[in-house]
């Protein structure tokens, strides 16, 4: 299992002062009142915790930590270490997600989904360091072709072709990304148990929550507006207009619910094993295909060659279909 660390150093002209390992020294001293108990947590020898402060003091002409009266070997901050501590904790969390945070060296992004979720859960349960990001899948897509992440997973549906991904990956010449094949999934309206509800027609009468652009769903969502808009003969801009909480979005399908249960809203485009496990009803659209695409220099990761395999044993939740070749590459 591979981590990384991002470590932020404060500096005082040449000097360096304050790294993120003395940065956890004062937030512990300030926690536990005690330097070797700071040092005992961190995992360091007391004269390395010792130096560690004796150098940021010297850099920064400040005393940073005294003894507690009292007590025997304690020690606490000082105004002025308590003040540094905050400034270093602000500009962590800012650059690299707090003091303690972690860097995975396997970053999946795109389409929110409960059974990736549960094959990614398995990635970690044999040791590895996994990152999610619930972007969408056009931005998944985008972050695997750019490297930014090393799996995506995607359902952008191609109108024009009635194919999957695919034309999506040709289109925008995305040449670093590997797409493999993965699994079907019920799609369709959730709504509130008290609502009646029968298809796009009915969008107009309820609140509806929407989905980000550029997610697979709202994709979905804009080609049923446009399927209905040719029927009856009105301007898909004018129907959209007309569907109150368009213009509000989530990012996950969990999200839908939530606002749905929440009664924010009364419908919204959800998978099936979302909406069923929230107790909502349901009305399939679409059986739509979920795929997986990896950028081919991630392709040497052994995380990623696991979910792959996992792909093609794993048996999928209710709300989904495996396919025969689920796993196997269509471009690679």
């Amino acid at each position: 299992m591979e981590k990384f660390r991002i470590d932020i150093i404060l500096e005082k002209g040449d000097k360096r002062a304050v790294d993120m390992e003395t940065a956890l020294l004062l937030k512990y001293i300030e926690e536990l009142g005690s330097l070797s108990a700071a040092a005992k947590k961190l995992g360091i020898p007391y004269s390395r915790a010792w130096q560690d402060i004796a150098r940021a003091e010297a850099a920064l002409g400040l005393r940073l930590v005294e003894a507690r009266r009292g007590a025997a070997g304690g020690a606490r901050l000082t105004e002025a270490g308590a003040a540094i501590l905050r400034r270093y904790v602000e500009v962590a969390e800012r650059k690299a997600g707090g003091l303690e945070a972690e860097v995975c060296d396997f970053v999946y992004a795109g389409s929110s989904d409960e059974y990736i979720l549960r094959l990614l859960s398995r990635l970690r349960e044999e040791g590895y360091c996994v990152e999610v990001h619930w972007v969408g899948s056009m931005a998944g897509l985008t972050m695997a072709a750019l490297g930014l992440a090393d799996v995506a997973g995607a359902h952008l549906l191609d109108p024009a072709t009635g194919e999957y991904n695919l034309p999506y990956i040709e289109r925008l010449g995305l040449s670093t990304i590997a797409l493999f094949r993965g699994y079907m999934r019920s799609i369709g309206f959730a709504y509130r148990p008290d609502v009646e509800f029968r298809g796009v027609e009915d969008l107009f009468k309820y609140r509806f929550i929407n989905r980000n652009p550029g997610s697979g769903t709202r994709t979905l969502l804009e080609h049923l507006l446009s399927l209905y808009a040719q029927r009856s003969g009105a301007a898909k801009a004018s129907l959209a207009a007309k569907i109150k909480g368009y213009e509000v979005e989530v990012r996950t399908h969990e999200e839908v619910a939530k606002a749905l249960v929440e009664g924010k809203a009364d419908v919204g485009l959800a998978i099936a094993a979302v909406a069923e496990g929230a107790g909502l009803g349901f009305r399939q659209v679409a059986l739509e295909r979920f795929d997986i695409a990896v950028n081919k220099r991630s392709l040497q990761k052994p995380a990623a060659a696991l979910l792959l395999k996992l792909l093609k044993e794993e048996e999928p939740p209710p709300g989904y279909v495996p396919l025969k070749n689920s796993g196997e590459a269509i471009i690679r």
